[in-house]
């Protein structure tokens, strides 16, 4: 596996590389925003057209990026971005407290909490370790960022619907270690990451 990620390129996301982000999400119409927020939309909020929907998901993700408030690895493949990996601290990425599952889930540590909530791999890249470069590149960064303790959710059920949390085999490869259930097919998982 070390030899099929050490084909990919990693950035993170910036203003710098948006454009990438941009070619990689243009065919996602969530933009990797849903776990920016605090609580799910409600139906009210929820705009009832896929265009506007994602429009309204770019605009928000973009004023993250150029904030500082959203934090990501791009992965590429001889220059073309083909995957990502969503990662922030907790509070960047606060929608994970809203669920009854996690809610009974103290976090047991003082340590800064970074969360990993998302990863998308283009089809056609599919199978070839690039969730696992991207992982790899996020723990890096949030290892120069001053790390902590990293949270994923990664499914345990595959076709239940959440299989963007990725694996978690994936996670376990990495060296993280079940901490709790999380719903009916995925758990927490935890790593604590040095400075």
């Amino acid at each position: 596996m070390a030899g099929e990620t050490a084909r990919y390129a990693a950035k993170e996301l910036s203003t710098d590389t948006w454009p990438d982000f941009e070619r990689l999400f243009r065919t996602h119409a969530c933009w990797c925003m849903t776990y920016h927020r605090p609580r799910a939309l409600e139906e009210k909020e929820k705009l009832h057209s896929r265009i506007k929907s994602a429009a309204r998901n770019r605009r928000q993700k973009r004023g993250l990026v150029e904030s500082g408030l959203a934090h990501g690895i791009l992965v590429y493949d001889g220059g073309e971005p083909v995957g990502w990996c969503s990662y922030g601290l907790a509070t960047e990425l606060p929608l994970i407290d809203s669920y009854r599952s996690y809610k009974k889930l103290a976090q047991s540590t003082d340590a800064k909490l970074w969360r990993i909530t998302c990863f998308v791999v283009h089809h056609n890249h599919r199978r070839r370790g690039v969730a696992r470069a991207a992982l790899r590149a996020a723990l890096e960064a949030i290892r120069k960022k001053g790390g902590g303790t990293v949270e994923a959710y990664p499914m345990i059920r595959w076709g239940v619907g959440s299989d963007w949390f990725g694996t978690a085999s994936m996670f376990a490869g990495e060296g993280f270690k079940m901490a709790a259930p999380f719903g009916r097919s995925n758990i927490v998982m935890r790593k604590e990451v040095s400075k």
